[in-house]
């Protein structure tokens, strides 16, 4: 599969205009190492995922673009989305090294559900954040991923003071993904101030192991 030469503004135009990721080969006129590499993506290019198209541009032709990027030397790979640089690879060129850098910053190569549900329950919600926002709607319809989504919005409901305590303690447990501290936690909260309640129980609802939620729930009717 031969690899599509394009201009720099094209690139751009087509980032813009699609939630596609673009792989972006980076080469100049004599650079032998330049061709090795684009063959190497040649044989790469129809196992990726249908959303990361792979182009190439020529350093050579658009001297203004490559020192905007800062480019020094090719070949480079150049991972683009939104309108963004995501990620660049130089030096090692190998097949290997190539898939690797892919895998690294491609996240949707994964299942959504299990990757959005194996952040969640190792409380790494900063990460979860980052992960979602690359994921296109048909990747976001699952539960699992609905669920993740579900602790992204709690974390910016609007709450008053006491309510917004308890959701901050929530969610500094919560990253360490010690599920039964955090359910302590709402446990103590509730017997402190049962105006907290609802908002408690809100939130042990976002716990996905929800077989510590449903004991802590019927615990929850002797209070």
């Amino acid at each position: 599969m031969a690899l599509t030469s394009i201009s720099p503004d094209l690139l751009y135009d087509g980032v813009h205009a699609t939630d596609d990721w673009f792989l972006v080969d980076v080469w100049a006129h004599h650079c032998a190492p330049c061709k090795g590499a684009e063959q190497l993506l040649e044989l790469l290019a129809p196992d990726l995922p249908s959303y990361c198209r792979v182009v190439k541009v020529c350093a050579d032709d658009f001297p203004d673009w490559t020192g905007e990027l800062r480019i020094r030397a090719v070949p480079l790979l150049l991972l683009f989305r939104e309108g963004q640089e995501v990620a660049r690879q130089q030096g090692d060129m190998s097949a290997n090294a190539i898939r690797a850098f892919l895998e690294q910053h491609l996240p949707a190569q994964r299942d959504p559900e299990v990757h959005a549900g194996m952040l969640l329950e190792t409380g790494q919600l900063d990460e979860l954040s980052a992960y979602l926002q690359t994921l296109k709607d048909e990747q976001s319809r699952g539960p699992g991923v609905q669920r993740a989504r579900s602790w992204l919005s709690m974390m910016v409901l609007p709450l008053d003071a006491q309510e917004n305590d308890l959701r901050i303690a929530f969610f500094e447990i919560a990253r360490s993904g010690h599920w039964q501290r955090v359910l302590e936690m709402l446990s103590g909260a509730i017997q402190s101030d049962p105006q907290l309640r609802p908002l408690a129980v809100a939130l042990a609802d976002l716990i996905p192991d929800r077989g510590q939620v449903a004991e802590w729930r019927r615990a929850l009717r002797k209070f």
